[in-house]
């Protein structure tokens, strides 16, 4: 069984992220796809075909959110840990709200939902048993 469902050439192919060592990613990539196998119930089973490719997704995707600060473009500036900010130029004033701005891995909601569906982990059974008198 593979230790994570994304390569590190792979991470680079969809994020273009080659500053990032590819030490770091194998491990974040690791601790990520442990994290997807125990949220799917599937620590044994191997996943295939569309299965597969979602969970490629969803490892690169939650890598990225850790692994790569927030930046702007135009501001050269480190903005690791920062929330809020806010400038003004000429008259004119803007702000800004950062989501992750301590670089958080999570899964995306919607496509993990889709990959729980395609498992079989996402369905719920529900029995009634009707009594009457």
């Amino acid at each position: 069984m593979p230790t994570s469902y994304a390569t590190y050439a792979e991470y680079v192919s969809r994020t273009g992220d080659d500053a990032t060592s590819p030490e770091r990613f194998r491990s974040m990539a690791e601790d990520l796809s442990a994290e997807l196998r125990a949220e799917l119930g599937i620590a044994d089973e191997p996943l295939t075909g569309d299965a597969s490719i979602l969970a490629r997704k969803l490892v690169i995707d939650a890598a990225r959110k850790a692994l790569r600060p927030p930046s702007l473009d135009g501001l050269d500036c480190d903005l690791s840990g920062a929330s809020q900010a806010s400038f003004t130029a000429n008259g004119f004033t803007g702000s800004l709200t950062l989501s992750n701005p301590y670089g958080s891995a999570w899964f995306d909601g919607r496509a993990l939902a889709r990959l729980k569906r395609l498992v079989g982990s996402g369905q719920r059974w529900g029995f009634v048993y009707p009594f009457g008198g």
